[in-house]
């Protein structure tokens, strides 16, 4: 009696060397029931997440790529590939692997190409002719999209135009077993690192968001400066400060403010700690649609750090009333941010309080967002049999 062959699954990945994403996918995928590959367009042949893939027994292959310049080479490597390791399923992400893997999946004749929507309204807001062409493009190429959010879904449908049939919502999924506590080491490491325990330091605001009108900075830095009349000794630490060109834009904003109130990090490898180092964490995207997700939402959320918020992307979706450790503000408001930060700063939620809020949104989000409920949505996606 033959044993059917296990189905296939191609993952392919652009100009990343370290993704959560993909190590919490290899952590939890089930090797028994189906195959995983990963295939990374990168030109380091020994990145993290490289390396996290294959330490769980999966393949993970990188083809040499620096940017648009290799697209024929590359190419011409992934229909190699497709035709060599003939994947069942090939699931795409980012532009360059999205626009070159579900070219190389549809001309090999791979079963099922599926391209992972990451975005919202980015393209439309700041590339509006060729960054919304390349959208269409993957659109028209992909048999299935998977969109991260209803967001990312109505904009796929209502402003793109693509089919409701051809378009299905997997969340990201997260380990939810348990809430994240504070690793002491590493956060004693943090104060250390950015001086937050020296003399006359003063309440920590902390914001995770590259530097893009869309986040709302505009608006977060107003109310941080308003802040200052009132706490001058307040401190503002602003973590992904690159790859934008309205980065000059926002770094005059913070020119205008005393210096030694703020301070810009590029990229801080211990992210999940940094909302154990925040008094207040603020994340306000300036309209629904604006965040196609919102990792940034989860990881307040289960941490437990008093936020100021706006209903962007997956917080869309979540029902505020069953959210603890949140303050939730309208669109564009300074306002009302400045007041979500006095709140938090009346309060002063202790170590418990915090993991209070930790553990209640972690007992809402497990049923909607858990890295086990995303991968019973990939499976049915992907035609695995359960």
């Amino acid at each position: 009696m033959s044993t059917a062959r296990r189905k296939k699954v191609m993952y392919l990945l652009s100009l990343v060397d370290e993704s959560k994403e993909f190590n919490t996918l290899a952590d939890h995928w089930d090797g028994s029931r189906s195959e995983l590959v990963v295939v990374l367009l990168l030109n380091d042949p020994d990145s993290p997440v490289q390396r996290h893939i294959r330490s769980r027994g999966h393949a993970c292959v990188t083809i040499p790529y620096a940017g648009k310049k290799n697209a024929w080479s590359c190419l011409r490597a992934l229909m190699r590939l497709m035709r060599t390791m003939r994947p069942d399923v090939v699931n795409t992400n980012l532009l360059d692997a999205s626009l070159l893997g579900l070219l190389a999946a549809r001309l090999t004749g791979v079963p099922l190409a599926v391209h992972t929507r990451h975005h919202t309204l980015h393209n439309h807001k700041y590339h509006p002719f060729i960054g919304v062409l390349y959208d269409r493009v993957c659109n028209a190429l992909a048999h299935r999209i998977m969109a991260v959010s209803r967001v990312a879904q109505e904009v796929l449908v209502e402003q793109e135009g693509v089919r409701p049939d051809k378009v299905v919502v997997v969340h990201h999924g997260f380990d939810l077993s348990a809430p994240h506590r504070p690793h002491p080491e590493r956060l004693a490491l943090l104060r250390a690192r950015y001086g937050l325990d020296r003399p006359g330091m003063g309440p920590v605001i902390g914001i995770i968001a590259r530097p893009f009108e869309w986040k709302g900075l505009d608006h977060a830095i107003a109310a941080f400066a308003a802040l200052l009349q009132e706490q001058p000794e307040a401190y503002l630490m602003l973590f992904n400060w690159q790859g934008s060109g309205q980065l000059e834009r926002y770094q005059r904003q913070l020119d205008a403010l005393p210096r030694k109130n703020w301070r810009t990090v590029v990229f801080e490898p211990l992210v999940d700690e940094l909302f154990h180092a925040f008094d207040v964490f603020v994340h306000v995207p300036e309209d629904q649609r604006s965040e196609a997700f919102g990792f940034v939402y989860t990881e307040a959320l289960v941490s437990g750090a008093p936020s100021v918020l706006t209903a962007s992307g997956i917080m869309a979706e979540l029902d505020p009333r069953q959210l603890q450790g949140v303050h939730l503000v309208p669109f564009k408001d300074s306002a009302a941010i400045l007041e979500g930060l006095r709140h938090w700063l009346r309060e002063r939620p202790d170590a418990a309080q915090r993991a209070g809020f930790a553990e209640a949104n972690v007992r809402y989000l497990r049923p909607l967002l858990s890295i086990e409920r995303k991968m019973e949505a990939l499976e049915a996606l992907y035609g695995i049999p359960r």
